[in-house]
């Protein structure tokens, strides 16, 4: 549920050309249709989602919610539905 603020300095700092999701507001919404949202705490599991052009899931992540899962499983997800790079900037 990171904010729009956050995903655009991680996406800017890693030079990426597509959009990232920030599940900020309304609280847990999209969180909620893809099954990461307790309702009975209020909060969202700390999930990650890979989604091709059609919006299918192509590479889901649900980790431990006091494990931070870090960037690299995404990365690595990304590269390999897109092995020619194409999801990042030139250097």
């Amino acid at each position: 549920m990171d904010g729009p603020w956050c995903h655009a300095a991680y996406r800017d700092s890693r030079k990426l050309r597509f959009p990232l999701l920030a599940d900020f507001e309304p609280k847990g919404e999209v969180a909620r249709r893809y099954g990461v949202y307790d309702r009975q705490s209020g909060t969202t599991q700390r999930a990650l989602f890979v989604l091709d052009k059609d919006g299918d899931i192509r590479w889901h992540y649900v980790s431990d919610p006091r494990v931070n899962p870090g960037a690299d499983g995404i990365l690595a997800a990304l590269e390999q539905l897109n092995p020619k790079g194409a999801a990042h900037e030139p250097a």
